[in-house]
């Protein structure tokens, strides 16, 4: 058996498959599509699902990965994506279709789990239960879910349900403490929601996990229970369109998986292969702007054109609501949809019909789409500041530590001076990636002292990463972060802030600080075993799970707007727990100067009033990150090193 240890994301195809069968294990209803996901699960456990990841070295198993992140499916789980993103069709293309699966590839995961796994105890109740929940769910034309039987009759007549338990139930024998029931489709809710709102649902929603997870227990759900269950898909169950057998165990197995943690399944080989390529290369033929679904709207909205590419040079504008698209209304839609019906071959138009504040009615804008480049790692001189740098991450892969060089150099290169004055690290919506690429990219920015410590469920296999004094960027920097950063991303925030080499700016990060390995299994190569193996901790010995990284300077992504809600690690269910350590950052002070001077300079403020409504989003993180950077260069508030060495 081969192994990489990874930290990074599994593909939002593989996670769309799960995520469907969740919906049925969760909340008794069907859905129409793989999207159809619906506040219950967006407010708890599928944004783990989505992206909750791997990435490997070279492309084999064994690679450590840190990720997790929203990915695709919804408003509150793909808080914005790139209009025309390749990855966005409603179908999701099938990568286990050419795997063969069955009850040795099941049987070879339950013992990887018993071998490798953080926690050599887990709850083998919930995992069967799960195993069996998901093979069921698996079948949408089945209709069939499985519940305990207890569960089932304390809440069907309940009003929460929607009258999703209403439908017809049978048990495959009369002993049995546990039902099937055949599912009553629920119209998705449509509403606006305020965060006062989805905080209380997502509170009703761990309630609700909680008691079904006990309910399970109580069951004592068993291995024989599970064969039953198995033995009776296969009685009942009819293949139909790409559904067979093989798919029931899949699910069983991925269910299995779940019922340990949220970043613990399957990967197709195929899948994390296209994940990989996509995200050192995301490239595709677009309009070139970032689009948002938010509670609070109905229609999608265009969160920010991309600077210099069609959308912005036909007149599209921040905060525009796209109500049509080719004359067809995009009510109601979901992202991905209205995703979908963008997307065409470079050259061909599309006609988007927003509604804009301050015009009497709608206008029609004429896009003609292009090229869209979006790499990995992406750098620029920032306007009006003189030779201060911008990077942004977007995940660790195999070529980000090679690309981040490239990119640094060439930034220097473009420099009036002959060197940066100062750098400005955008790790926002980084879901993370490989452990390796994370420690190398930290290492670049320290001279010495701790990485990151990860901690195995052996303590003989634990290690310790230091930062090397060798081919070091002493650049004054500063760090952007939000709730969309994790894992790997998380490593470099901490390793900055701990190590007092920079200010982290923006808002809380993920909260994810466990590590996993992709393991080859045995039988054959076309998939992988992803398990939680490890946690992390930071240099001063925090851990970051469901804490995160708390930013030496909170800021609003709005002009004097509220911090948004946003989704994290502990609105995933059955998440890793805390470890609750109390933690002060070593930049309190110079955080504190650093914004005095900000503020007095009056900079970010400026430029926002001399263009309150610009076409392209008000970056009003980058602008304070900016201020900051420019106080700490000429104060030398939140840096150690001298500054003078550039390459």
């Amino acid at each position: 058996m081969h192994r990489h240890d990874l930290v990074e994301r599994e593909s939002a195809n593989d996670a769309q498959e799960r995520t469907a069968i969740t919906g049925r294990l969760l909340r008794g209803r069907v859905c129409a599509s793989y999207r159809c996901f619906g506040w219950l699960l967006a407010a708890t456990s599928l944004a783990g699902l989505v992206a909750c990841g791997v990435a490997s070295a070279d492309g084999e198993p064994g690679d450590r990965t840190l990720a997790a992140r929203g990915g695709s499916g919804g408003a509150l789980l793909a808080p914005s994506v790139a209009a025309d993103s390749p990855d966005d069709s409603d179908e999701p293309k099938d990568y286990w279709g050419d795997v063969s699966f069955d009850q040795r590839n099941f049987e070879e995961v339950r013992q990887r789990v018993r071998k490798a796994y953080i926690d050599p105890v887990h709850d083998d109740v919930l995992s069967y239960a799960h195993a069996a929940s998901f093979a069921v769910g698996s079948h949408e034309k089945s209709g069939k879910i499985l519940l305990p039987e207890k569960f089932w009759r304390a809440r069907k007549n309940d009003k929460a349900e929607e009258g999703g338990l209403s439908g017809k139930m049978r048990k495959l024998h009369p002993s049995d403490a546990f039902v099937l029931l055949d599912e009553v489709e629920i119209k998705d809710s449509n509403e606006a929601l305020s965060d006062k709102e989805l905080r209380k649902r997502r509170a009703a929603q761990r309630a609700r996990s909680k008691a079904l997870m006990q309910a399970w227990r109580d069951t004592k759900f068993s291995a024989k229970d599970f064969d039953r269950v198995m033995a009776y898909i296969k009685r009942e169950f009819k293949p139909v369109d790409r559904w067979t057998y093989k798919k029931a165990w899949v699910a069983a197995a991925q269910g299995y998986l779940y019922a340990l943690d949220p970043h613990s399944s399957l990967v197709a080989r195929a899948a994390w292969e296209d994940s990989t390529r996509k995200t050192t290369d995301a490239s595709f033929d677009g309009i070139g702007a970032i689009l948002a679904k938010r509670p609070s709207s109905r229609y999608t909205i265009v969160e920010s054109p991309i600077d210099g590419q069609p959308a912005v040079k036909a007149g599209l504008r921040a905060g525009d609501q796209i109500i049509k698209v080719d004359g067809k209304n995009t009510r109601d839609e979901s992202l991905s949809k209205v995703v979908s019906r963008i997307r065409g071959p470079r050259g061909s138009t599309v006609v988007l019909t927003v509604r804009r504040e301050g015009l009497p009615k709608p206008k029609d804008i004429a896009i003609q789409r292009a090229r869209i480049d979006s790499k990995n790692v992406q750098a620029r001189l920032i306007k009006g500041a003189s030779d201060v740098g911008y990077i942004k991450i977007t995940g660790f892969v195999r070529t980000t530590d090679r690309d981040l060089d490239r990119a640094y150099n060439e930034l220097v290169d473009a420099t009036e001076s002959g060197k940066l004055r100062g750098l400005v690290l955008d790790m926002r919506n980084n879901s993370g990636g490989l452990l390796n690429q994370g420690i190398k990219v930290a290492d670049r920015f320290l001279r010495g002292g701790t990485i990151v410590t990860v901690k195995n469920r052996s303590a003989r296999e634990d290690e310790s990463y230091m930062a090397h004094a060798e081919d070091t960027w002493d650049v004054p920097m500063v760090v952007l972060v939000n709730d969309g950063t994790a894992s790997a991303a998380e490593i470099v925030a901490s390793a900055v802030q701990d190590n007092r080499r920079g200010l982290v700016i923006g808002d809380r990060t993920f909260g994810k600080a466990s590590v996993q390995t992709l393991y080859s299994p045995i039988l054959q190569d076309d998939y992988y075993i992803k398990l939680t193996v490890a946690r992390y901790y930071s240099p001063l010995g925090r851990t970051l799970q469901v804490v995160g990284v708390q930013p030496d300077i909170t800021v609003s992504p709005d002009f004097k707007g509220d911090m948004p809600l946003g989704f994290r690690e502990e609105n995933l269910w059955g998440h890793l727990g805390a470890l609750d350590k109390p933690y002060k950052s070593p930049n309190q002070k110079a955080a504190k100067r650093a914004e005095a001077c900000a503020a007095a300079t009056g900079k970010r403020a400026q430029r926002h009033a001399a263009d309150p409504n610009p076409a392209i989003r008000f970056d009003n993180q980058l602008m304070l990150g900016l201020d900051v950077l420019e106080c700490a260069i000429g104060d030398r508030l939140a840096v150690r090193g001298s500054g003078t060495k550039d390459r």
